[in-house]
């Protein structure tokens, strides 16, 4: 292969590194330790929620909200073994299992709320209630028994009863489908053209 060829191929890998190494500092960012957050977090999800915690030493857990204490909740992991105490300022993260709700029976307000509390305001989401009506649009406020969205392309906000959903879950927007779809095509053309560029000697 040709010296030039060959510093093209490696200027397209250096790049596509780049983005990946951006994507891992903005991550990165969000991994800041907030024990008030925490707390916050921890009450609204409630005892029994099923989380996923990662600490600022880097260890991860998945278990259960067992008790709820002043500086610390306590995790029923879901390996057995004895309950983890875990102080808020030693959080790094802290999310539900699951960002998604499906009715299997009669809706289960406890759980829609917190799901509702895990995608938060601002979240783009798919909700179904039991009417049945389907709506896609942002989380604008949320309060203990329901929460309101704005559907996309309307005025008029809709508040949803946590009791009324039959299904629920993150839903990207128009903009960042057409984001992610511009990313894909770029990606696929820096490959095809480093394929070309390695089989023409």
């Amino acid at each position: 292969m040709n010296s030039w060829r060959k510093h093209t191929v490696i200027g397209l890998v250096i790049c596509m590194m780049q983005f990946s190494l951006a994507d891992v500092a903005l991550s990165a960012d969000t991994t800041v330790p907030n024990p008030s957050l925490t707390r916050q977090r921890v009450d609204q999800f409630g005892v029994g929620a099923k989380v996923k915690v990662e600490l600022t030493n880097g260890k991860k857990f998945k278990g259960s909200i067992q008790s709820i204490e002043d500086g610390e909740f306590l995790l029923a992991a879901a390996k057995a073994g004895s309950p983890t105490r875990v102080p808020y300022g030693n959080v790094a993260q802290l999310n539900l299992a699951k960002n998604t709700y499906k009715a299997t029976g009669q809706p289960d307000s406890v759980e829609v709320g917190r799901v509702v509390a895990e995608l938060g305001v601002g979240h783009h989401i798919m909700v179904k209630t039991s009417e049945p009506k389907e709506y896609h649009g942002n989380i604008v406020a949320i309060a203990a028994g329901s929460f309101t969205v704005l559907p996309d392309h309307t005025a008029a906000p809709v508040q949803i009863a946590y009791n009324n959903v039959r299904q629920m879950g993150p839903n990207l927007s128009k903009a960042s489908w057409i984001a992610i779809g511009v990313l894909a095509g770029v990606a696929v053309v820096v490959i095809v053209f480093a394929v070309m560029l390695m089989n023409s000697d």
